[in-house]
């Protein structure tokens, strides 16, 4: 009996050790499985506590911090993290133990400084019977890399569409400018004769003013066009912008084709970029005009308030439910035919005959529009013409802080101050100087910025003010500027010019340069631009930066 009892002894300990084999084998094949599984994940992956400390990292997440296994384990969050992201991580962590798991943009830090953008996804676990958070890091570098050329590309798109419409534009333009010049020829023979006459020659000098004005407008409209920078989104009143397109192409329209407008004065508040919305516009109503220069027709432009609901704002590709401006642009033309309606959006595609378009146009329009959180929709029916549906999120009401300030009561805009005024043209020379002794100015007039420091450095307490154009020869405007400062810091100066582009009034107030003006200038624009320099103490912003 004591046998038997031995040998089932030895029976269950040998059942028991071929037990605790196959258990150990299990969790080493599961120990192995997990480590092939964690070091050949393409992303890196951290585990940490919560206080930041990493306690493991797989051969991705070295390679990305350029350290040994053993030097990440003494490395914490703080440590791996960029600079500038590290202070945000604290409020991750809070927001992790809310939600268990969370994912967010971010940057890790390599030992040698490199800068590596990551996508992070971050996951509440227990690790060795302890919280802690799971993270795995998967670099963005060639994403963000790749919007970023997107981007560029479509900026590179947008202009390329702008041009196209300018060219297009370009007819009437010239048409409007002639007009324009014939008015100032003529008014200014009129006021000539008048003159040697002894009659009054001020009404035909009102008039050559008005045309002048005329085409400053029109000049300034181009400019902003066509320029190549973006303006940020701002509260806009979209029933003025399209006012104002209809008036710039309306000479460029054949005497065939009339514009209607409808719901135009009722005010239409939106957020949006106002060139954008220009470009949108130009574009729309250039393709209209070319499906009725044949023919003629009908050019009609709507506004008008709409709600989109849930089931529509699905049709329109997703976009937010709620009340919206609604900008229809019919024209009475030739139609799209049904097999190109589903591509009319594409870029590069156009039914124009070749050399009459690129078919970036209402590729452009699209990416715009979608860019304001809108949409837009086409109808179109052979030889009764096409209407596109254009809606943008509405905005309830221009706010305190949206509206234009309050322009003050104009003040005195005479003066007894030392002028220097420097511009390389002869004519507007003398014209400056004209002007600014009827205001009571002593002018001292140049005609090269070489000569102006000169007379400046021979007596640096002669002038009170300076006033600059930006191009000339041998040394620029704001350059000439820059030198004047350093001998004498408080001197207030004031820039010109007739190029936009070269405008930038946050760069020039940077320098110490306390007014920028746009050419033509009226004598009403420089009297109130000297007064608002001189009796206006300059602000740290304005004074001139240390070592400039």
């Amino acid at each position: 009996m004591t046998k038997n009892r031995d040998n089932r002894d030895e029976n269950s300990d040998f059942r028991s050790l071929s037990f605790d084999v196959c258990t150990v084998k299990a969790l080493m094949a599961s120990t192995n499985r997990y480590k092939t599984l964690f070091e050949s994940a393409g992303d890196a992956i951290f585990v940490m506590d919560f206080k930041g400390q990493i306690i493991d990292g797989n051969r991705v997440a070295c390679e990305k911090l350029r350290l040994s296994r053993h030097d990440m384990l003494n490395q914490t969050t703080m440590d791996i993290i960029s600079p500038e992201h590290a202070p945000f991580w604290p409020e991750r962590m809070d927001e992790l133990r809310r939600l268990r798991h969370i994912i967010f943009e971010t940057a890790l830090k390599a030992e040698d400084g490199t800068i590596v953008p990551v996508e992070a996804s971050c996951r509440a676990i227990e690790y060795d019977n302890q919280p802690a958070v799971l993270t795995i890091a998967r670099d963005i570098t060639e994403r963000i890399e790749a919007e970023k050329e997107k981007a560029k590309l479509r900026s590179q798109l947008r202009q390329a569409q702008k041009m196209e419409a300018i060219g297009t534009l370009a007819g009437g333009i010239a048409h409007d400018f002639n007009n324009i010049l014939q008015s100032i020829f003529g008014y200014t023979e009129i006021a000539s004769i008048h003159a040697s006459q002894g009659k009054d020659p001020n009404e035909a000098l009102d008039n050559i003013l008005t045309a002048s004005q005329r085409a400053k407008g029109l000049i300034n409209q181009i400019l902003s066009f066509s320029r190549q920078s973006e303006q940020e989104k701002q509260t806009v009143q979209i029933n003025l912008i399209v006012k104002e397109v209809l008036k710039l192409i309306r000479a460029s329209l054949p005497a065939t084709i009339e514009i209607k407008g409808r719901n135009l004065n009722s005010d239409a508040v939106v957020e949006a970029d106002p060139i954008q919305i220009h470009q949108v516009m130009m574009n729309l109503c250039s393709n209209a005009h070319h499906a009725m220069r044949e023919g003629g027709g009908v050019l009609e432009v709507k506004l008008s308030d709409i709600d989109i609901d849930r089931e529509k704002a699905a049709q329109c590709g997703g976009i937010q439910e709620g009340p919206y401006i609604e900008l229809t642009i019919r024209d009475s033309g030739h139609g799209i035919p049904t097999e190109y309606m589903d591509r009319i959006f594409d870029p590069y595609f156009t039914s124009k005959e070749k050399g009459e378009g690129t078919g970036l146009g209402l590729a452009v329009v699209h990416g715009i529009i979608s860019s304001h959180g809108g949409a837009i929709t086409v109808e179109s029916e052979i030889s009764k013409g096409t209407a596109f549906h254009v809606i943008f999120p509405k905005k309830n009401k221009i706010s305190a802080q949206d509206k234009p300030a309050a322009v003050d009561a104009p003040g005195r805009q005479e003066g007894t101050e030392r002028i220097l005024f420097i511009d390389d043209e002869p004519a507007l020379i003398d014209i400056g100087k004209e002007i600014l002794s009827t205001l009571g100015y002593d002018v001292t007039p140049c005609t090269a910025s070489d000569e102006a420091l000169d007379l400046f450095k021979a007596d640096p307490e002669r002038f009170d003010l300076v006033i600059t154009d930006l191009t000339m020869p041998k040394m620029t405007g704001d350059l000439l500027a820059q030198e004047l400062m350093r001998m004498r810091p408080e001197i207030p100066v004031i820039l010109f010019t007739g190029y936009s582009d070269l405008v930038s009034r946050e760069r020039f107030n940077k320098l110490g340069i306390r007014d920028c003006l746009m050419k033509p200038l009226t004598r009403k624009d420089l009297a109130e631009s000297i007064r608002r320099v001189l009796d206006t103490p300059a602000t740290d912003t304005e004074k001139p930066a240390e070592g400039d």
